[in-house]
């Protein structure tokens, strides 16, 4: 376990911040063994974003995710409020991170 949090430390540290979100799922899918990890996020500026394990895309959306509430989607599901408030917050810095550090500026 402290290899898997040192590379995703180190992602957030080197790396930018979305693709620190799709390491944090993918640790997700296999710290837990899941078969599937998605974020659905909804961040001012940034409109509606879902970042998908493994940087999958979505085609036939089968779960709904573009027309789903912000949250963490599991499956098979995994109740935890905290790991979705802690993904939720980290996928909304990892937008306002981004573009702060292509702008230089901050995004509003």
């Amino acid at each position: 376990m402290v290899e898997t949090n040192e590379s995703l430390v180190e992602s957030a540290r080197v790396g930018s911040g979305i693709g620190t979100v799709y390491r944090a799922l993918d640790e997700l899918v296999d710290l837990y063994a899941l078969e599937d990890a998605a974020v659905v996020l909804d961040v001012p500026g940034f409109g509606r974003q879902v970042l998908h394990a493994g940087r999958r895309p979505l085609h036939d959306d089968e779960q709904g995710l573009h027309a789903a509430e912000p949250g963490l989607y599991l499956q098979p599901p995994l109740e935890d409020p905290v790991l979705t408030d802690l993904m939720l917050a980290l996928g909304a810095l990892a937008f306002r991170y981004d573009a702060r550090d292509r702008t230089g500026s901050s995004a509003s």
